[in-house]
């Protein structure tokens, strides 16, 4: 019977309930919830099935903004046995589709759209509020882009004037969930600090905050811890707007750090990173300009693997024989601004291996410059700065560099593939050149470019045992000249270039036994020689004799990777003892054909027992003599027998 009767109480309070006290409760559960006085302008009635609820329409959170929350549709769950006495209680409220919009100042500031009151007393029994496919929109003045939380489903509970809120969404087509934990929102609302914990998960990454935030003049500023780690940094970057300095690498990372949130920077101070299998400790400050990141920072890393950056410009194709023609990015330098200086104690680029590196790295109106200063390099040191303006239609380059007693197979080899000089030398370089590839700049390449070695050798022939074969027996055969090395002791060179053309004036190769002297131009863009040169063997102090013992002129010529060595046919001729007079002879018989072609051609005479290709003969005419006719000689007279 009691049921009965139970049933017949909550099927009757529809009738016995009136609107204005169902929209009163509502109206007053909204602003405990929310600190929002609601406007419901539509319907509100009572569903009993499947449980106890207010539904109602129309209603606005406005508070008075433009940009105020706006509602789809507003369900309020009611406590069960208070409303068998006829007493309403509301234990959720479950917002539909609501649609906020914030925006923001350049400088940070709230504009409007996000309403803050202080909370409700704390006797006041908060229903827990839930957001069902909520969509969210912050807006930056004076930027285009609009960051969109889409598919938002929250659920926000208080306990007293603590606030904690779990959900998921979506931020820049990536699932993402979190939660958010504020110990005093009276305090935050009123413009004092509140300890603040935030957690976010997304497939890119995880982010973990604690500490203190403010609102002060509607300014957001905080302090405390944060740890982030995941399997890319871009990605998540991305995901709340901001560009990644460099288009190639930043994929795993973790960081721990304090941070400091004020009006103009976010700090980043105590600061240990991994990124990209890299680990170092420091700290940066990020600031944001309109559609520009500023970002000036200091690193230090025991050791360091860059290789994954030489996707920005990786200068030679995959064969390592042409250079790169695959347009170089330059958007990264028009979206930030960077000042870094990095230290590390072993830093690698590809092949390239650089000790005690001190950089500094900036990037200004799409300008970037990298310095260097007094590193060790393969046994030497390197210094010098690299300036790549994107400024132009046509980026351009700028490289100075001082390289001094390095390993050359090493350094030149890990830097151009060029390992064909072995030992320890000085090179002194100065160019510019403009070209949206490395293939245009080798091309349009102009400068000065000086080395300078001692006690080193060339790989790739061994110039004594040519020479001691050669005047040996000159006309032997030089088959393939290729392979060996020759050692020197000392060797200087410069380079004048100018549109991708090196002309060498003088290169010269000296040791005891040995001298070479080159001169000529390479192709720089093509990766090829054409060098002439002399070759001298030296022979060792006798008196009356030469100290020179055979000259050989020489052509190098082919690609970096696979020149060959062409000697002069003449003058292994010459040298030889045996062949020199058949030389003089050809010369001499080329010196009467010469002379024959231009009798010839001034008197039309041919000589005697030659014909013209297709020769024509005329019968003789009546006047010509006639000719007589040719007697045999006498026998001249036997002797006697």
């Amino acid at each position: 019977m009691a049921v009965i009767v139970a049933a017949f109480a909550l099927f009757s309070l529809p009738y016995l309930l009136s609107e204005s006290s169902i929209r009163a409760e509502v109206s007053r559960s909204i602003q405990v919830a929310t600190g929002v006085v609601p406007r419901i302008e539509g319907p509100a009635r009572i569903a009993l099935l499947p449980r106890p609820a207010i539904q109602l329409a129309e209603v606005y959170l406005d508070d008075g903004s433009k940009n105020g929350p706006a509602v789809g549709a507003l369900q309020a769950s009611l406590q069960f046995w208070p409303l068998l006495f006829g007493e309403i209680r509301i234990a959720t409220l479950t917002l539909e589709r609501p649609r906020l919009s914030i925006e923001l100042s350049p400088e940070g500031k709230l504009i409007g759209g996000l309403p803050f009151n202080p909370a409700m007393p704390s006797e006041e029994e908060v229903p827990e509020l839930r957001i069902v496919d909520g969509t969210i929109l912050l807006r930056v003045q004076g930027r285009d882009r609009v960051e969109i939380i889409s598919n938002l489903q929250a659920s926000l509970n208080w306990a007293g004037a603590a606030l904690t809120a779990t959900g998921s969404f979506m931020l820049a087509n990536k699932n993402a969930n979190g939660s958010l934990v504020i110990a005093d929102t009276a305090a935050l609302a009123k413009g004092q600090r509140s300890v603040v914990r935030l957690r976010l998960e997304s497939e890119p990454g995880r982010i973990a905050f604690e500490g203190g935030v403010a609102m002060r003049d509607t300014v957001l500023q905080s302090d405390g811890s944060l740890s982030a780690d995941g399997r890319s940094l871009r990605d998540t970057l991305a995901m709340f707007g901001i560009t990644a300095p460099s288009p190639a690498g930043f994929g795993r990372y973790s960081l721990k750090s304090t941070i400091a949130l004020t009006p103009i920077a976010l700090s980043f101070t105590n600061l240990s990173l991994e990124l990209d299998g890299n680990r170092a400790d420091g700290g940066f400050t990020w600031k944001r300009d309109g559609n520009r990141s500023i970002l000036q920072g200091t690193f230090a890393s025991e050791t360091a693997d860059l290789s994954v950056y030489r996707g920005i410009v990786s200068l030679l194709t995959r064969d390592g024989r042409e250079w790169n023609r695959t347009p170089i990015e330059t958007n990264a330098l028009q979206s930030v601004e960077l000042d870094l200086r990095f230290s590390c104690g072993k830093l690698t680029i590809g092949k390239v291996e650089i000790g005690k590196a001190a950089l500094a790295l900036a990037v200004k109106n799409r300008q970037f410059i990298a310095t260097i200063g007094d590193a060790q390099f393969y046994g030497g040191t390197l210094r010098g700065n690299a300036i790549w303006s994107a400024a132009s239609k046509t980026p351009e380059l700028k490289l100075d560099a001082v390289l001094t007693n390095f390993d050359l197979e090493r350094g030149l080899g890990g830097m151009t593939g060029f390992t064909r000089l072995e030992g320890s030398g000085t090179l002194t370089i100065a160019v510019t050149s403009r070209g949206t590839s490395v293939q245009e700049i080798a091309s349009t390449l102009a400068g000065k470019v000086q080395l300078a070695m001692h006690e080193g050798a060339l790989n790739g022939i061994n110039a004594e045992a040519v020479m001691r074969r050669l005047e040996r027996r000159p006309l032997s055969g030089t088959g393939d000249l290729r392979g060996g090395r020759t050692p020197f002791d000392q060797l200087a060179g410069k380079l004048e270039i100018e549109s991708g053309i090196a002309t060498l004036s003088d290169l010269s190769i000296e040791s005891k036994i040995l001298k070479i002297k080159l001169s000529g131009e390479t192709s720089i863009a093509r990766r090829e020689f054409d060098l002439r040169g002399i070759a001298s063997l030296i022979r060792a102090a006798q008196a009356n004799a030469p100290q020179v013992a055979f000259d050989l002129p020489f052509l190098i010529q082919g690609s970096w990777d696979n020149p060959y060595l062409l000697p002069d046919p003449e003058a292994l001729i010459r040298h030889s003892g045996a062949a020199a007079p058949l030389l003089d002879a050809v010369r001499g018989r080329a010196a009467r054909e010469a002379m024959r072609n231009v009798i010839e051609t001034v008197t039309g005479l041919r000589s005697i027992g030659e014909l013209p290709a297709n020769p024509t003969f005329e019968p003789p005419s009546a006047n010509a003599p006639a000719i007589a006719p040719i007697s045999a000689p006498a026998p001249s007279p036997q002797p006697a027998q």
